[in-house]
């Protein structure tokens, strides 16, 4: 039974996208849009989750190097690199100056300082919105950091000197 609907979801936009840009077009199976297309995708669908099943049971460690992956990449493009766009964004806004723009016409963008300075003119100037997003954004960079170091050390533990080497599709003795 599926107790996660993330796994639901990520199931339907992968497969989808597998079906599509593989099986129609590689091996022209018929469209998803079509009845025949969709009891096709739906037929299929345990084929793909046998074969993730295989592929994740087949990686030692399988785990310990989802969760540095998790860590180093998946929290980061989720809360540290929007919030630092957003908050970039915020102060480029807040510090243009009057007189200063892009005109379409020559091409030229107008600025009358740059630097620090006009960093901390349009973080101060819109310090409601910056504040905000700076304090999530360094939550995201913390939580990135412990949740790496945290699978890095036990990939450590398992791996390392005194550790299991794991392998995969092992018998094991039981008793």
């Amino acid at each position: 039974m599926l107790t996660y609907p993330a796994t639901v979801l990520y199931f339907n936009v992968g497969f989808k996208t597998v079906y599509i840009e593989v099986g129609q077009e590689i091996f022209h199976l018929p469209s998803i849009t079509t009845q025949r297309g969709r009891w096709l995708w739906i037929a299929l669908g345990p084929v793909y989750w046998i074969l993730a099943l295989v592929v994740a049971a087949s990686i030692p460690s399988f785990n310990g190097i989802v969760g540095v992956v998790g860590g180093l990449l998946s929290l980061n493009f989720t809360y540290s690199i929007p919030g630092l766009m957003y908050c970039a964004y915020i102060m480029q806004e807040g510090a243009a100056l009057p007189g200063e723009g892009f005109d379409p016409v020559t091409g030229v963008t107008t600025r009358h300082d740059q630097g620090v300075k006009r960093l901390a003119r349009g973080f101060v100037k819109k310090w409601y919105l910056t504040v905000p997003v700076a304090l999530f954004t360094m939550g995201g960079l913390a939580a990135s950091g412990l949740g790496t170091w945290s699978a890095v050390l036990s990939l450590i533990a398992l791996l390392g000197p005194g550790g299991t080497i794991q392998t995969s599709w092992g018998c094991t003795a039981i008793g």
